[in-house]
């Protein structure tokens, strides 16, 4: 632009300027040079301005090869970013539409009415409900009506899910609370709203707790979110030993219960026999719901109450009668080999007259032939891992670790001459076959190797009983010499939230195998 991009730089020493042929209409142009400029600094004259800049030295590089450069790339990344499409949702498009369409109503072609109030809808929205879409698209009478009346079979439904439900086809979101959750999920099933019985799923399954887990199983197995029942089974298996909780007990039903006293996933704090008394305080609240009292009194006021009870029963059981039956189901899944093999357990369960006597005579039958094969027929233990048996027939039992710390304890019971010692140290957890070292209330095997199967399961929870970190062996055998000592699980830091719930799955002696007795046949006659 003009002969001033080639202009002749001279010495700042020199007192006169060169003259330069202009570039504008005037031909040619002087530029008087200060004793200042010419002394400290330069000035330079830049073409296409007016103005001029102070150079920190002799001369101008206001023209550099790098300067083009970057402004040429400047220029490419402009252009760049004019071409380059941006996408940007219109927030106040989705909140437009529930408010002008739904909430005022503006162009309804259809009224909806139900449970006494009255929504002005539009079709092309309602279409989106499976129940609607059928009810207009086929050649039922409501498809050219403009008033329809819904019948509400559900009586979990109201008119607050109702609006929820009408009101999640005019947004994107819809916020669920869960004390609505299931009369939302109810109103969505009714009208086929795939999307929105998602959303009451993972609202459920995120807010499981003592206050919602039994209306949320309910529900689940009523609208068929087999997930949200299952996630609720799970919960209760965590909880219903390790944080009891009298209200709990009051709303778990009979078929509920018998699920988790059969499962070998219960997680058990301390012993079998707390099991059966944790069964006694739940079967008492069920035959009394308007007892009310902290779970400290319950024990007392169950035993009082059955103790009065049994003194009426003339010979008969508490589960032989009218009011025991219904709960027969579930003591059938106690594991009593594993409470009569305790002497005080074994002398409460006979007082207590719940559980009928036939049950614990083929028991103590069953657990004195198992004595009697470990103790003289070189029963030395499980040598391979039977699930089925393990998960039907195993000891379970679990200790609470409120704090960090070295723990030591064995778990109360006549173990067939395995004295099992369990250790918590420095993160390890210990397995030690004690025979000689230390002292033991019962007799021991002197056999030189035993074996045992077992799991061993770990777990944390928050403060609503949801699972933060868990650990699992899975279920192994384990052979120890006498006295020997083996470390079972390593613990890393994540896991290290206390309180921290150990439960164990124990088999000291493997299951008897049936054989078949060949009896001789009558010789004809």
């Amino acid at each position: 632009m003009g002969s001033l991009s080639s202009r002749v730089l001279r010495h700042p020493g020199r007192a006169r300027a060169q003259q330069e042929p202009g570039s504008g209409a005037g031909g040619s142009a002087r530029r008087p040079e200060t004793e200042g400029d010419a002394v400290g600094h330069g000035f330079c004259y830049c073409a296409g301005s007016s103005k001029r800049k102070r150079n920190s030295g002799a001369f101008c590089h206001c023209h550099s090869d790098s300067e083009t450069d970057e402004n040429e790339e400047e220029g490419d990344e402009q252009q760049r970013l004019l071409n380059t499409p941006r996408r940007k949702k219109l927030k106040s498009t989705s909140k437009y539409i529930y408010q002008t369409l739904f909430l005022n109503g503006e162009n309804s072609d259809i009224k909806i009415c139900a449970l006494g109030e009255e929504w002005s809808l539009h079709k092309i929205y309602l279409c989106q409900s499976g129940y609607f879409s059928s009810m207009f698209s086929g050649s039922w009478k409501e498809s050219s009506m403009n008033i329809i009346e819904l019948e509400i079979p559900d009586q979990n439904i109201d008119i607050e899910a109702l609006q929820v439900a009408f009101g999640s086809l005019y947004r994107d979101d819809v916020l669920i609370k869960p004390s609505q959750v299931i009369a939302i999920l109810a109103a969505a099933c009714m009208l086929q709203l795939d999307g929105l019985i998602q959303q009451c799923g993972e609202t459920m399954k995120e807010t499981i707790n003592v206050k919602t887990v039994c209306g949320y199983y309910t529900s689940a197995g009523t609208y068929g979110l087999d997930s949200v029942k299952k996630k609720c089974l799970e919960w209760l298996l965590n909880n219903l030993m390790t944080h009891q909780n009298v209200e709990l007990f009051k709303e778990l039903s009979i078929n509920v219960m018998k699920q988790l006293i059969g499962s070998s996933n219960l997680f058990v704090m301390q012993v079998e026999m707390d099991v059966y008394t944790a069964l006694k305080k739940w079967m008492y609240l069920k035959l009394v719901p308007s007892w009310n009292g902290s779970l400290k009194q319950l024990l007392t006021e169950t035993d009082v109450w059955f103790s009065k009870r049994r003194k009426d029963l003339e010979g008969m059981t508490f589960l032989e009668t009218e009011q025991g039956k219904p709960f027969v189901s579930v003591f059938r899944h106690l594991r009593l080999q594993y409470i009569i093999s305790d002497l005080a357990s074994a002398r409460i369960i006979e007082q207590d007259s719940l559980v009928p006597s036939e049950w614990l005579s083929s028991v103590y039958k069953q657990q004195w032939l198992a004595m009697l094969r470990a103790e003289q027929d070189s029963e030395v233990g499980p040598q391979e891992i039977n699930k089925e048996e393990l998960e039907g027939n195993s000891m379970r039992c679990g200790r609470k670790l409120a704090k960090d710390g070295e723990y030591c304890w064995r778990w109360t019971g006549f173990n067939f001459g395995f004295d099992l010692l369990v250790t918590y140290t420095n993160r390890y957890i210990i397995f030690k076959r004690n025979t000689l070292n230390q002292p033991c209330s019962g007799s021991v095997s002197l056999q030189p190797r035993r074996s045992i199967a077992f799991r061993l399961r770990l777990a944390s929870f928050d403060s609503s009983g949801k699972l933060i970190c868990s650990r699992t062996t899975g279920y192994q055998i384990l052979t120890l010499e006498k006295d020997q000592e083996q470390v079972v699980m390593n613990l890393d830091s994540r896991l290290l939230i206390f309180p921290l719930y150990i439960c164990c799955n124990f088999l000291y002696i493997s299951p008897e195998k049936k054989t078949e007795t060949n009896h001789p046949e009558n010789p004809e006659n």
